[in-house]
């Protein structure tokens, strides 16, 4: 606009003499110098808005410059963060998976020791029940057998079933067969009397002295099967539970794992989120 106006002064100045002679032009000239001091006019408030928006800046710069340092340095410190809570998170799953492993292998000892402990029980009560049948059987043969008189078919009866039991020992059974061999035939009939009753004391005295060894024995067998027993469901029971206290305290460490994984899982993300917010506001900055 100001360039306009200096060709439109160039142009007139010639005739500015003409003026006074004519209005017209008068009042263009007059016209030409208010437009000039106008330019003049808009050209100063110009040029301080210029100066006054340049002196802002030169002055904000300092400022910016320092948010945008502390921005940077905001983002770097959650980013720091952010990676050290992912590091946890992740040791925090390597750990949780290996108390799951642990829980899984304590579940299958447990199923294992009470399967071998049914296996076990089963065993002692077929084996105790043997032994206490072989005790009665012993001690009906030896109250037979002490009979002062012979009663042939009693005592073949229960010396029969001893020698049937498989826990008589060979050379009991030996004995006890060749007792009821003598049993046989006319033994006991070809006797009368006194040296009848004498000759079967006789024999059944050395059967009955056996009998009575076997009985201790198998009495003996008996109670060291039943502590055998006792101790077995003791230290299974001590298994047991020590296996449901380790189930217990790893299940209790896996949840307390999990809800710290979720823990800073929740403060990942609002670290994330700062971060963004942050570097969002740095770039609009």
């Amino acid at each position: 606009m100001t360039s306009t106006l200096f060709l439109a002064l160039m142009v007139v100045s010639p005739i500015a003499g003409l003026g006074e002679a004519n209005p017209g032009v008068q009042k263009v000239i007059q016209m030409l110098g208010d437009m000039s001091a106008k330019v003049k006019h808009d050209k100063n408030e110009e040029q301080v808005m210029f100066a006054e928006f340049e002196t802002w800046c030169k002055m904000e710069i300092p400022s910016t410059q320092k948010s945008i340092s502390k921005a940077a340095e905001s983002i770097e410190l959650l980013n720091a963060e952010i990676t050290k809570l992912t590091t946890e998170a992740k040791v925090l799953g390597q750990e949780i998976g290996k108390l799951q492993g642990e829980v899984a292998s304590f579940e299958s000892e447990k199923t294992a020791a009470t399967a071998q402990r049914a296996k076990d029980n089963a065993a002692y009560q077929a084996e105790s029940t043997d032994f206490g049948e072989s005790v009665d059987a012993l001690d009906n043969a030896i109250i037979v057998l002490n009979k002062k008189t012979a009663d042939k078919p009693a005592a073949s009866a229960v010396l029969l079933q001893l020698s049937e039991s498989t826990r008589l020992p060979e050379e009991a059974k030996s004995m006890v067969t060749a007792f009821l061999g003598g049993m046989g035939g006319d033994f006991l009939d070809s006797m009368g009397g006194a040296p009848e009753a004498n000759a079967y004391e006789f024999q059944s005295g050395g059967i009955i002295t056996m009998l009575k060894k076997l009985k201790d024995q198998f009495r003996s067998k008996l109670a060291d099967s039943q502590k055998e027993e006792m101790n077995s469901k003791h230290a299974y029971d001590m298994v047991v539970q020590d296996l449901v206290d380790s189930i217990e305290n790893s299940n209790q460490s896996i949840e307390e794992k999990k809800n710290h994984q979720g823990t800073q899982a929740r403060e990942g993300r609002c670290r994330q989120e700062g971060a963004c917010i942050h570097h969002c506001g740095e770039s609009r900055g």
